[in-house]
Formats: structure tokens, sequence, C-alpha cells
């Protein structure tokens, strides 16, 4: 039996972000001299967050999936073949007899799962251009984002069944490189999925109640968000921030993961000032996870090694901790809206009432023309605030309306 190397390492590191680790070079100041770079936004009183910066920006839009059979149906093939893959490598494995044998079936599985991740990647790098271009809607690319997060899913379960059966054959043990592939392949499908994206592809299956999701795309990144229930989720990736043929940084260091934790402590202080996030390295991959449960919800980022940035990150925010301001009210026909404020693609509270009452008004939302959801019998509906000017109009189940106009320097 081989001995089992460590490849994988999870823990919850105290350190100090005072000083770098040697052999760590703090990336320098950006061209207008500050120091926090212009992917990450910072937020007051709760975590930073990723971000598309505004010039490479190219669309941005609203979009409520609904049930797709086509799509559904596309997923669920996916997934009896991906079933089916490990099923048949498990009955192979078990009735190999030998450890080249088992070693030969192993590399063999691996490959497949390689090439399957590499179409993976190539497929969701030419969706983001598609959309970012105009070529296909918000409607496809969030369908394709469904699909991409399924399948990332679904390799990822392989993996796991090639790893237990693995560690059930008596006398037999994973080499080191296998080791090695299972966790770079491991740490790369889990930058291909999201919160979001998981909830479209229910959405679209018909399993949950479609929301209206928020995009933003350039050609190498997107952002969705979505406030639903009483939490704001948002999923960003920026291709531009990885890169894998890199020399890892990180790594190049005494501590890897002590450099890890001063570089993202530079990006989340908040975070970091709040406790200090679990960090986990895949492998050799040069993708670094750090994650955090936080007063405020929750943040999943990942670190590239090479550029040293975050590259893919979730968030989750609990409504009632989110900071907001008044940004506008109108008045029209005894119909009164009220529209609060959190921060650029961050929660926004838009309130409705019967001016001439002060009760509560159920009405449809739309931000700029398109339907985001109804107030309810509350009177208030949380959404997110798109970049730039907007315009958010209510209108009530007897037909009245009433809208105001909000600037971006509001």
């Amino acid at each position: 039996m081989r001995p089992l190397p460590a490849v994988g390492v999870v823990l919850l590191m105290v350190v100090s972000v005072a000083a770098p680790a040697a052999g760590f070079a703090t990336p320098a100041q950006t061209a207008d001299g500050s120091d926090q770079l212009p992917q990450i936004t910072v937020v007051d009183n709760t975590t930073n967050h990723l971000s598309i910066p505004a010039s490479e920006v190219q669309s941005t839009t609203y979009n409520r999936s609904s049930l797709d059979v086509g799509v559904a149906v596309a997923a669920g093939s996916r997934e009896l073949r991906n079933d089916y893959a490990a099923a048949n490598f498990e009955q192979q494995f078990f009735q190999r007899d030998s450890e080249a044998a088992r070693d030969r079936l192993v590399d063999e599985t691996l490959d497949d799962i390689e090439t399957q991740r590499t179409t993976l990647d190539r497929r969701n790098q030419r969706v983001i251009r598609q959309y970012a271009d105009g070529i296909i809607t918000a409607a496809e690319f969030l369908r394709h984002r469904a699909l991409v997060d399924a399948e990332s899913r679904q390799l990822t379960t392989r993996l796991e069944r090639i790893r237990t059966a693995a560690g059930t054959a008596p006398g037999y043990s994973l080499s080191q490189d296998q080791r090695f592939r299972i966790e770079n392949n491991r740490g790369a499908l889990k930058t291909y999925r999201g919160p979001i994206s998981q909830r479209v592809g229910a959405e679209i299956a018909g399993s949950t109640e479609p929301n209206a999701v928020y995009l933003e795309a350039s050609s190498e990144g997107y952002m969705l968000s979505t406030a639903a229930g009483n939490q704001y989720t948002r999923e960003t990736y920026l291709g531009t921030e990885r890169d894998p043929d890199a020399t890892d940084q990180f790594a190049q260091t005494d501590d890897s993961l002590n450099a890890v934790n001063i570089r993202a402590g530079e990006l989340y202080p908040w975070l970091y000032g709040e406790q200090y996030p679990a960090v986990q390295t895949y492998g050799r991959s040069a993708i670094y996870e750090i994650q955090a449960n936080h007063p405020n919800g929750q943040l999943t980022a990942y670190l590239d090694g090479g550029t040293t940035n975050v590259f893919f990150e979730t968030q989750r925010l609990e409504l009632t901790t989110v900071d907001r301001s008044e940004v506008a009210t109108n008045v029209n026909q005894s119909v009164r809206i009220r529209v609060q404020r959190s921060f650029e693609s961050g929660p926004l509270l838009v309130t409705v009432t019967d001016n001439s009452t002060s009760s509560t008004a159920n009405a449809t939302v739309r931000i700029n023309g398109k339907r985001i959801g109804t107030t309810g019998p509350g009177g208030a509906l949380w959404t997110v605030e798109p970049r730039g000017e907007y315009t958010v109009t209510a209108t009530t189940q007897d037909g009245k309306r009433v809208g105001v106009l909000i600037g971006r320097s509001v």
C-alpha cells in the first residue's frame, strides 16, 4: 500500500496580517495610487465584494427564469451519463485483480473527467463572451449557466466516487499524482458553479419559484445577484484574474496559507476584523479557497496563485444586516413609492403605500421597464440595484401607477 500524501489542507488559521510572509510580495498599487484593486469594491460595515470593472461591463439586465423542459431534460440526461460512468468505474475497479490494473483504470477515468472539465471550461468562456457581445439573450445565458453548474457538480461526484472506491479496496491506495489530479480537478470544478446558477437550474426544472436575477457581463466575466426571502446572494467570476499557467506566488513563500491570509486580509479587511476564515488549497491547481460564516452572512472566495487576486466569489448577506439609505420617494394618484439603496448592484428595497390611508399596497414593480416582482400584502419588495441611472415604477392592482427616477450620483 502506498503512503498517503497530504494534497489538500483545510484549517482555520489565526495569523497576523501586519507583515507579509517571507518571499511574498504584496502587489503594487493601482494606477490612481490606491491600495485597493478595482475588481474589489469596498462596502461599509460588511464584506467587500468582487466586481466587474465599470469600464469592462458590456451588458446589464434583469431576467426571470421559467420552466424549460428541454434544458431540464438535457441536465437530466447528463446526470444519467455521469451516474452510469461512475457506476461502471466502480464495477470495473473492484473486478481488477492487480494494483497496476486498477491504476490504469483510475488514470483512464481521470483522463475522461479532465477532458470533460476542459470542454466545460471552454463552453463556459464561450457563453460568457456570446452574452456580453449580444449574441445570446440573458435567458439563454442563464440556461447555459445552469447546465454548467449541474455538470460541474456531477463531475465532482465522479471524483469523489473514485476516491471512495480506492479507499475501500484492501491493499490499494491512490498514487500521489492521482491524488493531486483529483484535487486539481475538484478545485477547478468548484469555480464553475454557484448558488444562483444552481437556483436557476431549479427554477428551470420547476422545483422552485422563479425570482428576478440581475446580470452583468464583460467579455471574460459575469456577475449574478438576487434577493430572495431574507437573503441577498451574489455570484461573480472574472476570467482575467485567473492565470493557471503563471507561477504560484503563494507557493513560493515559506508558508503559502499564511500568504493567502495576508492577501485576503488586504481585500476583505472587514471580514478579517471579525474572524479568520477557513483556508483550503486544491492540489497543485494554484486555487486557494477562503470561506467564512460571518455576522452578516457568508463569503466564499477563490484566489489565484498566479495573479494573487480573487477570480471567483459567492456571497450571501442577510437583508436585515444591510445598511441602507433613502434615495427617493414620489407620490402619484395617492400612491407613494419609496426606494432605499445600499450599494451599487446591492440590495434595493422598494416600498409602496396608499398615501391617503398610509396602508401598504400590493403592486407590481418594474425597473427600467423590466418586471421584477410584486410587493405583496406587506407593500415591500427587496431586489437588486442596477448600475447607473434607472427608473423604478410600481403599479397597484387597481391600476394606479407611480415611478421615480434615480440618478447614479444619488
